[in-house]
């Protein structure tokens, strides 16, 4: 099976095997680019050194949560002053560098965050096949870039807390445009008691 529409993937890369696990669908791809450039000097290589598979996360296709396989190149680096010898060849259509996710699946994430909370985003996931946890939801809504600084007609707040409770923070939300204006960032405590007693 080379592709499939239910399965949109950029040039270079083609599906080689489904499988249906019992509580998500693995989809193992073959990356077949045959050349690859060293982030570091840019010199492209066509010298194949070996393979290595790295597995991610997808969005869903029928409510059912995907599992990338990906089987992905290493070639040899030829430039005698690079510091890199081996390069492994960069999916930037599909996943970060990494990352146990991919792009879009990190942006479905954001979208139900800013349209929901980090509670109700969890809940919202699930009916539509993703899962994810609270943190996780809030960490992709932390990872967008400020927007420029603009008159805000309708905003959301909502406080939270991470690593195990010993952090605190309060998210900003545009809510017409679905954006985060800021984050706010306590100082780490013992417990949330100490900080409102700090507070008054």
């Amino acid at each position: 099976m080379e592709r499939t529409p239910l399965l949109p993937l950029p040039e270079g890369m083609l599906i080689d095997q489904i499988q249906d696990a019992e509580t998500h669908v693995i989809v193992t791809v073959m990356a077949t680019s045959p050349t690859s450039c060293c982030p570091l000097c840019l010199e492209p290589s066509s010298s194949i050194h070996s393979l290595y598979k790295r597995t991610v996360a997808d969005v869903p296709c029928g409510g059912r949560p995907i599992q990338l396989s990906l089987t992905v190149r290493k070639f040899f680096c030829h430039n005698s002053l690079c510091e890199r010898k081996v390069i492994t060849l960069r999916l930037p259509e599909v996943v970060e560098p990494w990352a146990r996710m991919t792009i879009r699946l990190c942006g479905s994430l954001q979208s139900v965050g800013l349209a929901t909370c980090g509670k109700g985003g969890v809940r919202l996931g699930v009916r539509l096949g993703i899962r994810s946890t609270r943190q996780t939801i809030l960490r992709r809504i932390m990872e967008l870039p400020p927007l420029p600084p603009c008159s805000v007609l309708q905003l959301g707040i909502d406080d939270f807390s991470f690593r195990r409770g010993q952090w605190f923070g309060t998210i900003l939300v545009n809510l017409v445009s679905d954006r985060v204006i800021d984050l706010l960032v306590s100082s780490p405590c013992r417990n949330r008691g100490s900080l409102d007693a700090a507070a008054s």
